[in-house]
């Protein structure tokens, strides 16, 4: 597996409506996957199914099997409004798995699907069995989530300029 694909950052200033969902480990091997996937929860979800509601408590992060799966924040008067889209191969709720704080958005399906979640205790089963694959998958949930806070950098400062 390369590091050349840790590294890329994408199209600088692309909006979360526009910006494809960074794909999770896209180098990995069959194998690789067999064995993130041993130590992963499975769950299906249908359209509509809100898979996280902001403000609780959980430490998985999720990798979207099938479907597609909206982010979803308090904007101006409270009401939600979509901030990202998040498509199959992709992943949501790494800062909660980095921080253990409270999930900043919610997440709600909008196709059915099918989704893997990793909390820290199935990670370090993982990080027992293959510590290279370990540590690949923490620098590439390092990866997604540096490009989506230099996404929400940019958002905030285009009405700025």
């Amino acid at each position: 597996m390369g590091l050349s694909s840790f590294f890329d950052y994408g199209v600088p200033d692309a909006s979360p409506e526009t910006e494809p969902a960074p794909v999770f480990l896209g180098d990995a091997s069959t194998d690789d996957w067999r064995q993130l996937l041993a130590v992963a929860e499975h769950r299906r979800f249908d359209v509509g199914e809100q898979l996280i509601e902001a403000g609780e408590r959980s430490r998985a992060f999720y990798i979207v099997g099938l479907g597609e799966l909206e982010v979803l924040a308090p904007g101006k008067g409270g009401r939600l409004q979509r901030i990202a889209l998040i498509g199959q191969q992709s992943i949501f709720g790494e800062q909660a798995f980095f921080d253990g704080r409270p999930r900043s958005a919610s997440v709600c399906a909008t196709q059915p699907g099918e989704l893997y979640g990793i909390t820290p205790e199935a990670f370090e089963v993982l990080a027992a069995r293959a510590p290279e694959l370990a540590r690949a998958v923490l620098f590439d949930l390092g990866r997604i989530l540096s490009l989506r806070l230099r996404n929400a950098t940019g958002n905030l400062f285009k009405g700025r300029r």
